[in-house]
């Protein structure tokens, strides 16, 4: 009966499409969904004999996903769902290392050095990755115990990804100095000239760690994390290029705008105080079905004040400001 219908005439075709299936592209927020799985997998298991290679795949996947969509990582960084925040140690870790490659990016590193930065991002916290969720669940401050866990963690760190067979000496080196800070003020050897890597890590995990609730505390507002960064820094230039990255108004956080209406930044305009934004409730506060596209470079949509995440009611998620279809 096929043959009667002519459908030898398009067997060729046939063949062609059946022997070469469609690859199916993913887009970019289930990428990152994906990516912090495998982390979660990975970051776990320092002991695994496979662990060096893995971590690499894992850099390399970061790189990719770096190239480009900026406004859209920075976006799912502010706007990340923290209601586990027994794995609050695996998402900063992704965060840290994203923006690592970012920023790395934009210093004009070399890659084999954007790989070191990289994996120190992603590592650096691996001896006490259970713990930062158990800190963030508990909020309030550590015991004595677990203070000194804290102080020992860089070079605990090193330990384990020297133990796995680690032997980038710009990445080990990033690690075990990430808490060490100028004039011999960090911990844990009170190291008075950390490497460029260690120093940019060390602001990124600050910087994010910022923006990242625990039980009992909100993340601080986008300006005032900034503004704090920058003061604690005391003007390093490498914190300075974080807050020229995310912006005084970063994608994901909220504001309130002249005209009474609540938005979400989602993309960093011209001006640094200029964003394009998407309001989601009318200046009576009523929710809005539909975002609309706003542009605070005019007077009448322009930022009036930032908005504290638990003051907003109106659910947002990032396939709402970039479609699925948005591929990196």
């Amino acid at each position: 009966m096929l043959l009667e219908r002519g459908v030898f005439v398009d067997a060729a075709e046939t063949t062609r499409t059946v022997m070469q299936p469609e690859v199916r592209v993913e887009d970019l927020t289930t990428r990152w969904t994906g990516l912090e799985a495998r982390l979660g997998t990975v970051l776990r298991s320092p002991a695994e004999q496979l662990f060096i290679s893995r971590v690499t795949d894992s850099i390399e996947k970061i790189l990719k996903i770096t190239d480009g969509n900026i406004d859209h990582l920075i976006f799912l960084i502010m706007r990340h769902d923290h209601s586990r925040l027994a794995n609050y140690g695996i998402s900063h870790s992704l965060h840290a290392g994203v923006l690592c490659s970012l920023l790395s990016k934009r210093l004009g590193w070399l890659d084999g050095k954007r790989e070191s930065a990289i994996g120190a991002a992603i590592t650096m916290n691996i001896s006490m990755l259970e713990l930062q969720g158990q800190l963030a669940i508990a909020g309030g401050r550590p015991t004595d115990k677990e203070r000194q866990l804290i102080q020992n963690h860089p070079s605990e760190s090193g330990r384990l990804l020297r133990e796995a067979g680690l032997n980038d000496s710009d990445w080990l080196e990033a690690v075990e100095q990430h808490h060490e800070e100028g004039g011999a003020t960090g911990y844990p050897n009170k190291l008075d000239a950390p490497t460029d890597i260690a120093r940019l890590v060390h602001f990124v995990d600050c910087f994010t760690a910022k923006h990242s609730p625990r039980t009992g505390r909100q993340p601080q507002p986008a300006q005032q994390a900034a503004r704090d960064l920058f003061v604690q820094s005391k003007g390093d230039p490498l914190a300075a290029l974080i807050i020229k990255e995310f912006g005084i108004f970063p994608p994901g956080c909220y504001v309130k705008l002249a005209s009474g209406e609540t938005a979400v930044v989602v993309r960093r305009g011209a001006a640094a105080n200029a964003p394009i934004v998407a309001a989601i409730t009318n200046k009576n506060g009523d929710h809005l079905s539909l975002p609309i596209r706003r542009d605070t470079s005019a007077a009448g949509f322009a930022i009036a004040s930032t908005v504290a995440s638990n003051a907003v009611s109106t659910r947002v998620t990032v396939d709402s400001f970039f479609p699925s279809g948005n591929k990196s």
